[in-house]
This record gives structure tokens, sequence and C-alpha cells, in this order.
């Protein structure tokens, strides 16, 4: 029986170098180019921060889904993320969160989202079986750019 006959969704990464600092990772019609030269930021992205984004992408699509389902207006989404490196063995041993919502939606119905979000991401249900992971919630209200402009 393969692993779709089991009903697990099966997604597909393909990564090749380009060179001594880059690879390119595909998946259907896209791609992306990666850093693979180690401490050389002018690279690009590298795996790590690769990881992070991909669990900023994950969350951000939790909450998009949710929102809708769940009815509430969300203007705005920003994830900031921050992976925390352990040297001998390398891993990441911490990732702090913070998500920025802007909406003008009761406090509580976002704090709700928020929490669904992270309960539902694949990617974060991952990474939250061997990383420690912290999450904030920031919200932007319509009326802060009012103030602000």
């Amino acid at each position: 029986m393969t692993f779709e006959e089991k009903g697990l969704r099966v997604y597909r990464v393909q990564v090749r170098r380009e060179d001594e600092m880059h690879a390119a990772a595909s998946t259907r019609d896209h791609e992306l180019r990666l850093g693979v030269r180690r401490g050389d930021p002018a690279a690009g992205f590298n795996a790590a921060e690769t990881l992070l984004a991909a669990l900023g992408t994950c969350i951000i699509t939790s909450i998009n889904s949710l929102a809708g389902k769940m009815h509430l207006q969300v203007d705005g989404v920003t994830v900031d993320l921050a992976g925390y490196r352990r040297e001998d063995p390398p891993a990441l041993v911490r990732i702090d969160v913070t998500i920025t919502l802007e909406s003008p939606e009761p406090e509580d119905k976002l704090r709700r989202l928020k929490e669904l979000a992270i309960q539902y991401g694949t990617v974060t249900n991952t990474l939250a079986a061997g990383v420690g992971m912290h999450f904030m919630l920031m919200l932007r209200r319509p009326e802060d750019n009012e103030k602000a402009g």
C-alpha cells in the first residue's frame, strides 16, 4: 500500500546545487534560489532561514484559511521569527514567533484565530515536536493607521 493509498498527502521538492554558493529548490512550476555557502549572507536564504520562512508561511496560510471560515476581517498579517542555534551539535533549539494581525475584529476572536492557526499548521506541528516555540500576538487596529497619518 502506498502512502497516498493510506490517505497521506505527499509533498515533493527537488533541491539541486547550481554552484558553490547557490541551490535551487523546485516544486511543480515554482522555484526558490537558496544560499549554500556556510556563513555567506550574500548567497541568499540559508537552510535555517528557509525553515523559518516555511514556518511563517505555514502560519499565514492557516490564518488566511481560518479567518475565512470564522468570518473575520484580517487586513494584514506579518510573522516575525527568530531562531536560536546551538553549535554542538548544530540545531535550532528555540524559535520565537511574533504574529501581527491588522484587523478591526475583537481581541478574543483574534487570539482564538492565532491559537487555531498554530494548532492546525503542518510545519508548525512538525517543528513543535522537536523545537521549543514561543508565540506572541500583536494587534494593529485601523485607528492606529489613522493616528499615524
